[in-house]
């Protein structure tokens, strides 16, 4: 058994190939050092050509770290390349780097292409070099593979890793315009998860049910019970997560009950965290159910009329679909939305 092994890579994204050939590697070694190469501009530019967010460092340690936590002889370390030429280039440096990165004496290399066996043997001759399934007999995949095609190579994609590229859908509307209905069930039939909306039963729960002793205080607690609430929803998501309503649904409550916005609740506002917004028309029958206020149909198209105006001054605009129409109709039009999001098609 080694004493000291590393194996690195890019790992952008990381995926159950690298998580494979890691377990494998840590097997045969003490200790086995991950070591994350990044150049930040090169990140950037094949983020980029795959039309996705960029994927830092910071992410992969993050994903890498949360897949090998409980192997404790695994720890994950950073190479930063920026001053580096660019691969093929570069090895002299890099090599130099490596050893900086990895001050102890290297035992083996790990790696899953035989392209860098050679070039290891050349700068490491007091390491040896293993290289593992090279063929990808066992996990058939790249992270190229996995960029240009991010939802259909899914389940090859590490679960720490699935929040960041599942696709979100928020649910937007006022009261009784059946957010919680559509929610709920577009979840259930793509197999998902989604996040319910907090600030409905807040008031049950931390008020005595009494609504007119909210404070401000209370408000900013339903933004970030809301925040947890859709991070814990993300975590289990399966291509797509589903939120039932935000922090602009928070602040308009708060407009509401106590005649203006809250700073604190807006902070938690982020039009880029959803990739679509289906905004539901008041134009379904009121529902009654103890926690809803505005039943007057006027009085209903005019909150909606108010909250849209909030979306869309808060930079939601082009990402919101208007849903209208009885209940299937409304499903029908979500399905087809989701179903070519889930495309890559625009809306």
């Amino acid at each position: 058994m080694y004493k000291i092994g590393v194996y690195f890579g890019r790992f952008c994204p990381p995926h159950r190939g690298h998580l494979y050939q890691m377990i494998e590697a840590s097997t045969r070694c003490q200790k086995l050092i991950v070591v994350i190469s990044d150049n930040e501009q090169e990140t950037i530019d094949i983020c980029r050509q795959a039309g996705l967010p960029i994927i830092t460092y910071k992410l992969r340690k993050q994903w890498i770290n949360q897949q090998v936590q409980d192997i404790e002889h695994i720890e994950v370390r950073v190479l930063n390349e920026d001053t580096i030429p660019r691969y093929p280039s570069g090895w002299d440096e890099w090599c130099r780097e490596m050893r900086n990165v990895v001050p102890e004496h290297i035992d083996a290399f790990f790696a899953g292409d035989m392209k860098f066996e050679a070039m290891l043997k050349m700068h490491f001759p007091e390491s040896a070099v293993e290289i593992f399934d090279p063929k990808r007999t066992r996990f058939p995949i790249s992270a190229t593979d996995i960029r240009n095609d991010i939802l259909g190579n899914w389940d090859y994609i590490l679960g720490s890793a699935r929040p960041f590229f599942a696709k979100k859908v928020l649910i937007a509307g006022t009261e009784s315009c059946g957010k919680t209905t559509l929610t709920k069930c577009l979840a259930k039939l793509y197999n998902t998860s989604w996040s319910e909306e907090v600030g409905r039963y807040y008031a049950r729960d931390y008020l005595g049910n009494d609504e007119s002793v909210f404070t401000d205080t209370d408000f900013s607690r339903i933004a970030h019970l809301q925040y947890e609430q859709d991070y814990h929803a993300l975590r289990s998501a399966n291509r797509v997560c589903f939120f039932d309503t935000d922090a602009t649904y928070t602040d308009y409550f708060s407009e509401l009950f106590l005649g203006h916005r809250n700073e604190l609740v807006e902070a938690y506002i982020d039009p880029g965290k959803y990739d679509m917004v289906m905004f539901l028309l008041p134009d379904v029958r009121w529902v009654a159910d103890g926690q809803r206020l505005n039943g007057d149909q006027e009085r209903r198209r005019m909150l909606s009329e108010r909250l849209l105006s909030m979306y869309k001054a808060n930079g939601f605009g082009e990402k919101i679909v208007v849903l209208s129409g009885n209940y299937e109709q409304r499903l029908t039009r979500a399905i087809k939305l989701v179903d070519a999001l889930l495309l890559g098609n625009t809306i």
